[in-house]
Formats: C-alpha cells, structure tokens, sequence
C-alpha cells in the first residue's frame, strides 16, 4: 500500500498536470463538447474542472495499477486500458453530476455515450502524459545559470560532487544515491534508495547520463552502480549480482570476468533467498 501511494503522489503531483486540467478544462467550458451545451455557462464552469480534475486523479490511480502492477507501460495497451477502467468508473458520476447541475434530463447523454466520453477523455490525458514523456525537459548545466564566484580571501571552498545528469529526470523525491536501471519495454527503470521511476529513454542514453556515477553495465538490460553491489553468487555457471537493497540482478557471460575481479564477497543460494 505504501509503495502504491508513493507512486501515486508522484504521478498526481508531475508539474505537468495542472497544465493538462486548465488547457481541457477550458477547452471544455468554451467548446462545450459532448452535448455539454445545455447545462448554461455557470454550470460548464463547473462541470468541466470538476470532470477534467476527477478524471486526472482516478487516471493517476490506474496509471499506477496498470504499468506498476500489470506491467504494461508502452502508449498500447496501458492508454487503452486506462481509458477504459476510468471509463467504467467515471461514467456514474458524470451522469450523477449532469443530472444535478442540468435543468432539464432531456439533453443529457445516456450512460453508453457518457461511458465513450469518459473514455475518450482519459485517452487525451493519458496522450498527453506520453507526449510530454518522450520530450523531456533538457538539462541546462549550472556553469550556464551560475557564473563561478570569485575565491574568498580567507576560506577556500569545497569542490561540489558532479551530480549525474540523469537526476535532472527524477521527481525530487526520488533524487537519492542510484542503484540501477534497467530495462522495462520502451522504459527505462531507475532505481534510487528512494524509490523507482520509469523514463521512456534507451538504456544506452540512461548510462551515458550516470556519467560521474561509478557503475556497470552487467548485462544487456542492467546497470549497477558500483556502491550498490555486496556480493555475487555463482551456480551452474551462471552469475548473479546481490544489490545492498536485496535485488539480484543477472550478469551476462561476457561480464562475468570484469565482475568477479571487482572482488565481491560470494554468498550461497540461501543467504540471497533469505534477503
């Protein structure tokens, strides 16, 4: 449950999001779209945020449970799906809303109509998410916003560590010590001591954005960073990293020789079992 919530707060709280709810809430209250025309201008205002807002926080819920518990992360089927949970939840409470605010029922959609708008409002949301995803935000380097200030007289500052350029791409929250990324579909998966994320980046671009990060690419959809590895256990010829967190991440045969010269500690089946 804890960990559902974080990855909520985080998909609920993208700056990206009160953008998203005022261009469609205005779009909605001017365009008045899906036979909305009749609830009068008063009540479009009221209508429109109201089922933008609700429609980004039940989409935001079932983002969650789509891509963190069913596993489907590309644009199909996750936009899909999402599109039709919200759907399936959503359309009562338009109708319920439609009703109250309406003088008269004549106009108002049926549930089947209310369903495919509902539907087609969560798949513009979740279009939008994706969109904006893929076009990430560059990374400006702090040389260009902050000119270096000239040496005091008397105390001699500290160097600042090099903070890897990936975190640029991480919620605050989730900006600790990195532990790995890895491979998920079209996403790449970074995992911090904070949490996890999913950027739609390819792995070879994630790694070159761990530049001043002491790391490994292990196998062809893993990297490790070398602070967080502990140990490494060897059966059947095969190898496999134990990460300070638990994890055991697979090395592929051709890494296999730089890993065990790192000189790691071996442990048994049973130790990373109980982990």
């Amino acid at each position: 449950m804890i960990k559902f919530l974080k990855a909520y707060k985080r998909a609920v709280f993208l700056p990206i999001v009160p953008v998203v709810w005022a261009m469609l809430s205005i779009i909605g209250v001017i365009g008045a779209p899906f036979g909305s025309g009749h609830l009068g201008l008063l009540n479009l205002f009221l209508f429109w945020p109201v089922v933008i807002g609700l429609s980004i926080l039940c989409g935001a819920a079932l983002r969650v449970l789509v891509r963190e518990y069913m596993g489907f992360r590309s644009f199909w089927p996750e936009a899909p799906l999402i599109a039709f949970f919200a759907a399936c939840l959503l359309a009562p409470g338009y109708k319920w809303l439609a009703v109250a605010l309406s003088e008269t029922t004549q106009m108002i959609p049926n549930l089947f109509a209310l369903f495919g708008y509902a539907f087609v409002v969560s798949l513009v949301i979740s279009t939008f998410r994706h969109i904006l995803s893929s076009h990430p935000t560059p990374v400006i380097s702090s040389t260009e916003t902050k000119p270096t200030p000239p040496p005091a007289p008397v105390l001699v500052a500290k160097p600042r560590p090099i903070k890897a350029r990936i975190f640029e791409r991480l919620e605050p929250e989730l900006r600790a010590p990195l532990l790995r990324l890895e491979v998920n579909d079209h996403y790449v998966d970074v995992v911090t001591e904070a949490g996890k994320t999913s950027l739609l980046l390819r792995l070879a671009d994630a790694i070159a954005e761990t530049e001043g990060i002491e790391g490994l690419q292990v196998h062809r959809s893993h990297w490790v960073a070398r602070k967080a590895m502990t140990a490494v256990r060897r059966e059947r010829g095969k190898c496999t990293l134990v990460l300070r967190d638990g994890t055991q991440v697979p090395v592929s045969r051709s890494q296999m020789p730089v890993v065990l010269e790192l000189g790691l500690p071996e442990c048994d089946l049973d130790a990373t079992s109980g982990a």
